[in-house]
């Protein structure tokens, strides 16, 4: 119940901010965003956490599909299950 209060004000405060911040504001944080997004450090940062997720994305469905092949191999006739 905490997190839940704690995430719904959270989220009023950033709505509140981001409408006074108004256009200017936004047009401000999207050039300072776009100029860190060519920044070479930002750019490897990127690059490395691509990497990661793409480890951990080829993690979980090498696990999904050994799973399956278990699941498989129980099911199958004969297999002294069941």
């Amino acid at each position: 119940m905490r997190f839940r209060a704690g995430l719904i004000a959270g989220f009023a405060a950033g709505y509140v901010l981001g409408t006074r911040a108004g256009r200017e504001r936004y047009e401000q944080i999207k050039r300072v965003t776009g100029k860190a997004r060519t920044h070479p450090a930002v750019a490897q940062v990127v690059e490395q956490m691509t990497a990661v997720a793409d480890l951990a994305r080829d993690g979980v469905a090498g696990g999904l599909d050994a799973g399956a092949r278990g699941l498989r191999s129980m099911a199958e006739p004969g297999s002294g299950t069941g």
